[in-house]
């Protein structure tokens, strides 16, 4: 299933390098009237089955990071790793439709977020700036007086450029790097995804370059080059054939900086650093040459060299300017403070400059919301227990632990291996915040802390069910005798009961909201809040076997089916009677999420062909997914929707110049309420 999984996966996903620090000629970059050739593509199956009509439109194409990558995160665990345990279950044998929207639709929708958000758009804060580049230029620096007794210091960009980046090419035996990209260690909260200027589809991006890549090629590999995959799209490793130009140069990706929200939101934060690491594990799953070389291939393996840079440099921001005092911004060690005397704002402000020939640089962070809300912490700590796991060297796998040393590059690694206490520490320091600042007296975690006014009064179901799915990961990936997974097996153990007893009722209704005086809310269920507590009660049960949260999340199931489901339209509704149905990435990954673990659960083929038919008329065709590239159907450059599924290349989508492949914000799907049928007064005798 392994080897299935990297042939399949390979392909020409966007690779996240440093950008606007670089600028290579732009010259032959015309087609001279010659059409790209059209990617080789597996057949798609039919799913006409599936379709019924469906009245949709997207009424928020804003990008908003924290619930898209929350959806990122559901669809990558609802790609290769659900095909694979669906498979080996015995679920299913052959199902070519299963296969397609896992493997390919479910998984690239997945890496188009990604890639476009922490690659392509500037949507954030720029590595280039980040500790992990400063420390090592501070360590390289060298004093040169000159006549004016001027001191030269290693910049930022010289050690990127020169040291960090030489080292990954050389690791991942990957023969260029991408111009125009912009790896972000801090992500904004949101912005507008629509281009600002035409899509660049020439195939003479710096021709010379081109002609010396076989050269390059052959020096690294030998004339045999590497074997071309087989499968869905073009393979990332086909490296020898010039490329169209938007896949060597992400200038024409960017989004537009005066419509983004200079704020960093940490629900965002932590969704995008389990996105990094869900990831690393994928690119990093193999190597080759005998362990020569790191990655898949050699575009995974930089991609996910460039991914740890990113993830690294956050937890480092985290850790040495993020945490909140009451009265300013500050760096502590996680270790050396008290529980909630620094804890993560849910809101950061960050005004940022525009300099020379460098990406715009932060001048100053400040607070903007200095409440601690559940849902970021929780999204935190998820990333953080993801981030140990995939550093830990006693995870048996070999070929993450090669990214991994105590002396890079010397060792042959390329990170350090002392960020796996970092990522702990961290944990540790939020663990202890929720005990002291969400807790209350009964033990549950209340949504929100705010300074002056303290714990919260109440706690959503949607924050409880996230919260139960970070605690599982805390307990699942980090040591068991560690005091950081006793703490978490508590909380969690504690959250599932209170679940179990208040908030879930005996029909299976989830109360989206439980006031701490007033009791649960009496209002009609929703999507979000059924399907994220079932997901967290499955969680909980995985870890700690208590088999009433078995039994609680297939009751809370069964009322996902019988109060939510619309069989006329094929989608679930948002709330209970609700007759326009809208959609956002936090209800639709909360949905997946659930759908995913029951039918593993269970091994129920209907609830298989429900998630298939949801798939297509919830997700494909509701316009949620706003373009899409050539790994998911779009193989001809030059026509809108070569596939016909309803999602158009990104450069024919909304807009002047087209949108990326991304979330909307918000979309809404007519989901009419069955109307009574009139029984004549004879009928009625």
């Amino acid at each position: 299933m392994k080897t299935a999984r990297i042939v399949l996966g390979a392909g020409l996903g966007l690779a996240v390098v440093l950008t606007g620090c670089t600028g290579l000629s732009y010259q032959d970059r015309g087609t001279n009237g010659v059409k790209p050739e059209p990617l080789a593509h597996a057949p798609i199956p039919s799913f006409a089955k599936y379709k019924s009509a469906i009245e949709a439109k997207v009424v928020d194409r804003r990008f908003r990071t924290r619930e898209a990558m929350y959806l990122a995160n559901e669809m990558n665990e609802s790609g290769f790793p659900f095909f694979e345990r669906a498979a080996a279950s015995g679920l299913i044998t052959s199902d070519p439709e299963f296969l397609y929207l896992t493997t390919v639709e479910s998984y690239w929708y997945s890496r188009y977020n990604m890639s476009a958000l922490i690659s392509e758009s500037r949507l954030g804060v720029h590595t280039v700036f980040g500790p992990y580049a400063t420390e090592w230029a501070l360590r390289e620096g060298r004093a040169n007086v000159n006549r004016n007794r001027g001191e030269y210091m290693r910049s930022n960009k010289g050690t990127m450029l020169q040291d960090i980046i030489p080292i990954y090419l050389d690791r991942t035996g990957f023969p260029r790097r991408f111009e125009e990209a912009s790896p972000l260690m801090l992500e904004f909260a949101s912005g507008d995804p629509h281009y600002t200027r035409p899509l660049d589809k020439g195939v003479k991006f710096e021709s010379t370059e081109n002609l010396v890549r076989q050269k390059d090629l052959e020096r690294l590999y030998g004339r045999a080059l590497i074997k071309k995959p087989i499968g869905m799209g073009v393979g990332g490793n086909d490296m020898w054939k010039p490329r169209i130009n938007y896949r060597e140069n992400f200038l024409t990706l960017r989004w537009k900086h005066a419509k983004m929200q200079h704020e960093i939101d940490m629900g965002g934060v932590g969704q995008a650093l389990v996105k990094q690491a869900l990831w690393m594990e994928h690119f990093f799953q193999s190597s080759r040459e005998n362990g020569r070389y790191l990655g898949n291939d050699p575009e995974q393996g930089y991609r996910g060299a460039m991914l740890n840079l990113m993830a690294v440099n956050k937890m480092l921001m985290l850790k040495g300017a993020l945490l909140f005092d009451g009265k300013k911004l500050t760096g502590a060690d996680p270790r050396e403070v008290s529980p909630g005397q620094v804890y993560f704002p849910h809101m950061i402000g960050v005004r940022m400059r525009f300099v020379g020939d460098l990406p715009p640089r932060p001048e100053e962070f400040s607070v903007k919301d200095p409440s601690s809300r559940l849902f970021d912490q929780a999204s935190l700590l998820w990333g953080l227990s993801e981030y140990y796991h995939f550093a830990d060297p006693n995870n048996g796998q070999p070929s993450w632990n090669a990214v991994f040393g105590d002396n890079p590059p010397y060792d042959g690694s390329i990170m350090e291996q002392k960020y796996i206490v970092l990522a702990e520490a961290l944990t540790d320091l939020i663990l202890k915040n929720l005990s002291v600042m969400h807790k209350t007296e009964s033990g549950v975690l209340a949504s929100t802390w705010t300074p002056g006014a303290g714990t919260g009064n109440d706690v959503t179901a949607s924050d409880l069910g996230m919260t139960m799915l970070a605690l599982a990961n805390v307990v699942r990936r980090l040591p068991g005798n560690s005091h950081e997974s006793g703490l978490a097996r508590e909380l969690l153990q504690r959250q599932a009961d209170f679940v179990i007893s208040s908030m879930l009722g005996s029909d299976g209704r989830v109360a989206t909201r439980y006031d701490f005086a007033a009791g649960a809310d009496q209002g009609p269920a929703t999507l979000e809040a059924q399907g994220l507590i079932v997901h967290g009660l499955l969680e909980a049960f995985s870890v700690l076997g208590d088999e009433s949260y078995r039994e609680g999340a297939l009751s809370g199931y069964r009322f996902m089916n019988t109060g939510l489901w619309d069989e006329t339209t094929g989608v679930y509704r948002s709330s209970e009677g609700a007759e326009t149905t809208v959609y956002t990435p936090l209800n639709l990954g909360a949905a997946i999420g659930a759908m995913r673990e029951v039918i593993l659960l269970t091994g129920d083929k209907t609830e298989l062909n429900r998630f298939k038919r949801f798939w297509i008329q919830g997700i494909d065709r509701s316009g949620i997914q706003q373009s899409e590239y050539e790994e998911t159907g779009e193989t001809d450059f030059f026509a809108a929707d070569s596939d016909g599924d309803g999602i158009p290349r990104m450069e024919y989508g909304d807009g002047k110049y087209g949108i990326a492949p991304v979330f909307a914000s918000r979309v809404e799907v007519k989901t009419p309420l069955a109307k009574p049928v009139a029984v004549s007064s004879d009928e009625q005798q």
